[in-house]
């Protein structure tokens, strides 16, 4: 017999996000009694403490609290996702695609949010560059495909879903890294690691050149790992536009990354859609809006866009 009810676990959820049976109970529409009740039902059969009751800051979430939350939080999805009918559109496959440099910052989180709220969708998914990408989507091979819009002219069919400007990447102890932010014209006086990937060497070379600069290229490499580690090495400086969460090469070193001065267009990330008539494929829209969705709980001030 089950002693949970999904109700309880909707009133744990809710205390954890408002910090507070009482904001809770607001936020329900319920008594706070009824919150603080099925809290401590919880406390009882877990035989833990999942709060921490402070004074003057309501509940804060004790570690066991933490992992009943995440856990909690994933059973509530699934819950909902069952509350609506099933229809055809939401079981099968769907072929994704992700550019190299975004899938591993950016897609594991996607798919773990896809696979709670659509677990009838089956994703496959397909690393690339960008060529290849476009490529594997004009000849039907790929539903959908998540990268950046370098001015593509191509068949396909883009739609926007967040944006990225560019930084500076420098060796953790350079003296470059004492500023709070730099223009590109800086980086032009000291050898240079590019991001050696079609559409992506282009974009970042067109931005030497809108500064008027050249720069002095000491490696050039398809891997964003091997960018990091070789500038972590004190081997040149570069620029990026993913950035992981940590600032450190897979070797164990530092890395400064410093905003970038001057007029800089926002780079825009799309998802790709075949442009072929009957090629539309009516899960992929579920799948750009958990894309949506994972991209403003990722945001990330050093390469977010500024206010308008």
């Amino acid at each position: 017999m089950i002693n949970i009810s999904l109700r309880q676990l909707e009133y744990f959820a809710a205390a954890a996000q408002h910090g507070g049976a009482a904001r809770a109970a607001a936020a329900l529409s319920v008594s706070q009694p009824s919150i603080s009740k099925a809290i401590a039902n919880l406390e009882a059969l877990w035989g833990e403490a999942l709060f921490v009751r402070r004074h003057a800051r309501g509940l804060e979430l004790t570690a066991a609290g933490q992992m009943r939350h995440r856990e909690a939080h994933a059973l509530l999805e699934r819950a909902r996702a069952l509350e609506g009918p099933r229809t055809d559109e939401e079981a099968g496959l769907l072929r994704v695609g992700c550019l190299s440099t975004l899938a591993p910052r950016h897609l594991p989180a996607m798919l773990v949010r896809m696979r709670e709220r659509h677990p009838q969708v089956e994703v496959e998914v397909h690393e690339g560059d960008t060529e290849a990408l476009l490529q594997m989507l004009e000849r039907g091979a790929l539903d959908a495909a998540l990268l950046y819009d370098m001015g593509l002219a191509r068949p396909v069919r883009l739609e926007a879903v967040t944006a990225f400007v560019p930084y500076a990447l420098l060796p953790a102890g350079h003296a470059l890294a004492a500023r709070t932010s730099l223009p590109v014209a800086a980086l032009a006086q000291e050898p240079f690691i590019l991001i050696d990937l079609p559409h992506s060497r282009e974009y970042f070379l067109s931005l030497f050149r809108q500064a008027g600069v050249a720069p002095r290229i000491a490696h050039a490499t398809p891997s964003i790992e091997m960018v990091r580690s070789l500038v972590a090495n004190g081997l040149g400086v570069s620029l990026l536009t993913t950035r992981p969460v940590r600032d450190w090469s897979y070797d164990g070193k530092r890395l400064a990354c410093r905003r970038l001065r001057g007029p800089l267009a926002a780079q825009s990330v799309v998802m790709a859609y075949p442009e072929r008539l009957g090629a539309h494929n009516p899960r992929a829209p579920l799948f750009a809006r958990v894309v949506r969705e994972c991209f403003t709980r990722q945001r990330d001030a050093m390469t977010a866009p500024d206010a308008p």
